[in-house]
């Protein structure tokens, strides 16, 4: 017992000369040098070049229409297909005509009874046995008659479709001995005469470069090319695509030209003023037309970080319509390991 306490007490009392023991002065930590990033740079160019609208297109005819009756009836014949090639005024389809001259004969009956009960009245009233109403009712009375044979004669003028121009069949869409409703198409006409089009729908961005007289360049797919212009861009948006549509006229049409077929057009836009242009890769967590950018300013060793708005991306190139110094260069590597007042050292 008496060994165990004169241990104790001898540790007690290195432990109390330890803690008075005066604490050594900690040497202050070495400054951390800043994370130098190697990136490769390029230079802000300014370019007027107009990359030019590419849009696919439908194939069409100036002229193309769905040629139909203003009434319905049995359809009778139909004396054409698709492919064949009419003249101006030839039959393409006929209704049954039977009850139309029907129609047309008891019109033309109505009219010849009032006209005579006219005459019998206007007499009657200068004798002063009719009176002035049953003069204007039988006047009124014609009126009504002459508008119903107006209206017979139309429809026998119509009961019979012929071609509106020297042209083509596109299609054919009823056959006789079918009961054809009022404006149901029977043939598919195409004049020829008037030349071809391609009908595009562009985005509002692209409509906006383009104007009507823009040179415009087609290819069929098939190795046919052919050249037009603009002829006509649509004053509103399509309500459900919100795309522009736009018309193009061509010289001449591709070989082997078909109405409906794709094609795809190649629109120049008009001349635009010098802007800024910067390679694709140097565009960084793009957002609808805006994106941002690491700049390095001649001479400076450090990234700056700004905010751009994007005119057009054309392959590999972006047009701004945010305006940066020609002095600047932006970085095209290693921009991911960036942020603003990075030090950078540039490599090739």
């Amino acid at each position: 017992m008496r060994h165990s306490s004169l241990t104790l007490l001898a540790l007690a009392s290195l432990a109390l000369a330890a803690g008075c023991k005066r604490a050594e002065p900690t040497a202050p930590a070495a400054p951390v040098a800043p994370r130098v990033v190697n990136v490769r740079v390029a230079p802000v160019e300014s370019s007027t070049a107009t990359p030019v609208v590419r849009v696919p297109g439908l194939l069409a005819r100036q002229t193309e229409a769905d040629l139909s009756f203003p009434q319905s009836g049995l359809l009778a014949s139909v004396a054409v297909r698709a492919g064949d090639r009419v003249k101006a005024g030839h039959e393409l389809a006929r209704l049954q005509l039977d009850p139309i001259e029907a129609q047309l004969t008891q019109a033309r009956a109505a009219v010849e009874k009032v006209k005579r009960d006219l005459t019998r009245v206007e007499k009657l009233q200068a004798e002063r046995v009719a009176t002035l109403e049953n003069l204007q009712d039988t006047r009124t009375a014609l009126a009504q008659a002459e508008a119903v044979l107006s209206s017979a004669e139309f429809a026998r003028r119509h009961a019979v479709i012929t071609a509106p121009a020297d042209g083509l069949i596109l299609r054919r869409t009823a056959e006789p001995n079918e009961i054809v409703a009022a404006g149901r198409p029977i043939v598919a006409f195409a004049s020829e005469g008037d030349g071809w089009i391609a009908k595009a729908s562009l985005a509002p961005r692209d409509a906006a470069r383009i104007s009507v007289g823009s040179a415009t360049t087609l290819e069929d797919g098939n190795g046919g090319q052919a050249r037009g212009k603009v002829i006509r861009i649509a004053g509103a948006a399509d309500p459900l695509t919100r795309t522009v549509p736009v018309d193009v006229q061509l010289d001449t049409p591709p070989t082997a030209a078909r109405s409906g077929l794709i094609v795809s057009l190649s629109i120049t836009p008009a001349p635009v003023p010098a802007r800024s242009a910067v390679p694709l890769a140097a565009l960084r967590d793009g957002n609808g037309g805006h994106a941002f950018l690491f700049v390095i300013e001649s001479g400076a060793a450090t990234a700056k970080r700004i905010s751009v708005e994007i005119e057009l991306v054309d392959g590999e190139r972006a047009y701004l319509r945010t305006p940066l110094p020609a002095t600047q260069q932006v970085v095209i590597a290693g921009g991911q390991y960036l942020n603003d007042g990075t030090p950078v050292k540039l490599t090739n």
